[in-house]
């Protein structure tokens, strides 16, 4: 038996939370401000900004009606659309971990420490969107009330630094993730378009760890019970937010020029190439949260 294996299960992923938290803090002290980086001017309007296979109505027999032209620019406002997602995320984590702060500071110093530069990072991600915002010319097209009531509702009234709390930052950052990086496999793309996937996901990488030993940790003093009466709601919650991140509200498809917005929103929502594109991305946190006891 070796000395390690003495040391109760909570005090090991307190040691690995604490090196995590101090490695991931050296890694983000070389902060750069993204929307200085990135090629601004290789948005172009005749390309394609996301691969035919990450638009909505992919795999229907009406997307291949629509002209080239139109595609381009379903695939350009979508991937807008796409950042706007992650516009909102954005501003509820920063809204959260603001409003928490102070006790975190006295809580945790080194989480405290490491949540100051997350915070910086996911201001810089903001400062990016928006500039993407601006330089298409589009304007929020996912109303505030169509976002996910449940999902707004515990991100901000979970118990701060709770398994719960954290397993809803995990959703809002590892299922994108999973679409960034489909993103940037395809090099064809505009160079700005890889050069923001690019920044979101070497950024959130960071995020996500600290999100993982964070619901270990604290999944380890919740009781089973807890965590059965608590799984229902976590599974609304990531039931909401796939909604939101992978099928579009109609005025996406009204920005991009398609007549009768309603109805291609409803194709989308019934298309089995999205269907089998969201769980896809939506199994890996799936099954993380399964093997920390919540049945979701």
């Amino acid at each position: 038996m070796t000395f390690a294996s003495n040391i109760p299960v909570q005090a090991r992923i307190q040691r690995h939370h604490d090196a995590l938290v101090k490695r991931l803090s050296a890694h983000s002290s070389q902060y750069r401000d993204p929307v200085s980086t990135i090629p601004w001017e290789s948005l172009d309007a005749d390309s394609a900004w996301l691969p035919d296979s990450l638009v909505s109505l992919y795999g229907l027999p009406e997307y291949e009606q629509l002209r080239v032209d139109e595609r381009t620019r379903l695939s350009q406002v979508e991937f807008v659309s796409f950042c706007e997602l992650g516009l909102w995320l954005e501003a509820l984590f920063i809204q959260r971990l603001s409003a928490n702060s102070l006790h975190e500071m006295y809580r945790d110093p080194q989480g405290y420490h490491y949540q100051l530069h997350e915070l910086r990072e996911e201001v810089g991600h903001s400062l990016m969107f928006l500039e993407l915002q601006q330089r298409s010319h589009l304007p929020f097209m996912t109303p505030l009330g169509e976002r996910p009531p449940l999902a707004r509702l515990f991100a901000r009234y979970a118990p701060e630094g709770s398994a719960a709390f954290w397993a809803t930052i995990l959703i809002g950052e590892d299922v994108p993730d999973r679409m960034n990086r489909l993103i940037f496999a395809r090099k064809d793309l505009p160079s700005a378009v890889l050069a923001i996937t690019h920044v979101h996901m070497r950024e959130e990488a960071r995020h996500m760890a600290f999100a993982r030993t964070t619901i270990q940790m604290r999944s380890q003093a919740m009781h089973s019970l807890k965590k059965k009466a608590i799984s229902p709601v976590l599974r609304e919650v990531f039931r909401q937010f796939l909604r939101t991140c992978f099928f579009p509200s109609e005025q996406v498809y009204a920005a991009a020029g398609l007549s009768h917005p309603r109805v291609w929103a409803r194709r989308a929502r019934h298309n089995p190439h999205r269907i089998a594109l969201m769980n896809q991305c939506a199994n890996p946190s799936r099954d993380f949260l399964r093997t920390q006891g919540f049945a979701l």
